[in-house]
C-alpha cells in the first residue's frame, strides 16, 4: 500500500501543476455567493441518505468520490483519471452495502485529508496515530495558525467545487463539521445546517462497524486494540455533542434545522419537504419528480440489524446519557 500511494504521488505531479497553471486564477476569481449547506450529524447517523436525496435536485452540487479523492487535478485530469479511480472502488460500501460509484457522494474531509495535514483521518492510515489526528477535529481550539491554513485551504477547495459547477449551490455532507460551528460560520455567516440525529444505541454498533469492516483497507500500521476502538468511539461521540451543543445557538434564526433519522426514514419525501421550508430553499416542486424517482429505488434498501446484549446496552446509555435525554430516545 506505501509503494502504491508513493507511486500514485509521483504520477500526480505533473497533472497538479496542469490544474494550477489552467484553472489556479480562475478558482482564485469564483465567489462563493450561494451560502453552503451543511448536513452533519454524528457517523452513521443517515447523512450519505439525506445528501443524496437532496442532490436529486439538480440547483446544488456536491463532493463526489472523484473530488474527494482527486481533489487537487480534478479539474484537468477528472475524465482522464475516472476509469482508473473506478476500478479501485469496491462495488458497495463494506459498512451497509450501499453502492458506491465514482460520482457518488462523499465527505469532504476526504478531500481535506488529501489536501493538508490537518484532518483526523489520517488517523484511519495511521491508527496508531488516532489520537494525535483527532486534534483537527476542533481545528477553533488550535495555533492561530494551523486554523489559518486550515480556513484558507477548505475554502480554495470549496470554490474550486463552486468553479466546476458554474456557480451552483453547494450541499456538503460531513460529520467532523459538527464540532466546527463556530468555525464555519466565521467563514460563511449566511450558511444553512441540517443535523441529523439517531438512536445512540444504533449509532454505536454502526459506528463500529466502520472502524472494523472498511478502515482496515487504508490502514498502513497495525490497528488499535479493539478496547482503544471502542474507547475512541465512546469519548469521541461525547465531545462532538458537547461542541455542537455550545456552539448551535450561534447559528442564525432559519438556517438550522435538526432531524430525527427515524423520522426521516420514514417519510422522507415529507422530511425533505420539511427542510425546505425551514431553511427557506426554493425549488423543491420543481424537484420533486427527482426525488420520488430515487425514493423508488430505495423500496427494497434492507439496513443492518444490529443486536446488543444486555451490558453493551448499559453502557451506551450511561456513557451517551447526555444525547440521549436530549432528544427523547
Amino acid at each position: 500500500r506505501a509503494f502504491f500511494i508513493t507511486f500514485i504521488t509521483w504520477i500526480m505531479i505533473p497533472l497538479v501543476l496542469f490544474d494550477r497553471i489552467s484553472f489556479g486564477r480562475k478558482i482564485k476569481r469564483t465567489p462563493i455567493t450561494n451560502p453552503p449547506i451543511f448536513i452533519i450529524g454524528h457517523w452513521r447517523s443517515g447523512t450519505t441518505y439525506l445528501q443524496t436525496l437532496m442532490i436529486q435536485d439538480k440547483q446544488f452540487t456536491y463532493v463526489s468520490n472523484l473530488h474527494a479523492f482527486l481533489p487537487w487535478v480534478f479539474l484537468g485530469s477528472g475524465k482522464l483519471l475516472s476509469g482508473f479511480i473506478s476500478r479501485l472502488l469496491p462495488e458497495k460500501r463494506r459498512m451497509d452495502n450501499i453502492p458506491l460509484r465514482i460520482h457518488s457522494p462523499q465527505e469532504d474531509e476526504y478531500a481535506m485529508a488529501n489536501i493538508t495535514t490537518y484532518s483526523l483521518y489520517h488517523g484511519i492510515a495511521f491508527p496508531r496515530r488516532i489520537h494525535y489526528y483527532s486534534r483537527y477535529l476542533a481545528i477553533d481550539e488550535l495555533p492561530t495558525k494551523t486554523i489559518k491554513k486550515w480556513k484558507k485551504a477548505y475554502h480554495t477547495f470549496l470554490k474550486k467545487m463552486t468553479f466546476a459547477s458554474n456557480g451552483k449551490q453547494l450541499v456538503l455532507k460531513n460529520p467532523t463539521n459538527t464540532f466546527r460551528i463556530k468555525l464555519l460560520l466565521e467563514m460563511y455567516p449566511n450558511a444553512k445546517f441540517i443535523h441529523i440525529y439517531r438512536n445512540p444505541l444504533e449509532v454505536y454498533p454502526s459506528t463500529m462497524l466502520l472502524y472494523t469492516k472498511m478502515f482496515p483497507y487504508f490502514h498502513l500500521q497495525k490497528p488499535f486494540t479493539m478496547e482503544t476502538r471502542r474507547e475512541f468511539v465512546f469519548t469521541t461521540y461525547n465531545k462532538m455533542f458537547e461542541k455542537f451543543f455550545k456552539e448551535k445557538d450561534l447559528i442564525p434564526t432559519g438556517n438550522l434545522i435538526e432531524i430525527k433519522y427515524e423520522d426521516f426514514i420514514k417519510e422522507p419525501f415529507n422530511i425533505l419537504r420539511e427542510i425546505y421550508q425551514k431553511l427557506n430553499l426554493s425549488g423543491f416542486d420543481t424537484a420533486k419528480d427527482y426525488f420520488n424517482s430515487y425514493l423508488d429505488t430505495q423500496i427494497d434498501f434492507q439496513k443492518n440489524i444490529h443486536e446488543l446484549d444486555d451490558d453493551l446496552k448499559q453502557e451506551i446509555s450511561q456513557r451517551w446519557q447526555m444525547t440521549i435525554d436530549t432528544w427523547g430516545y
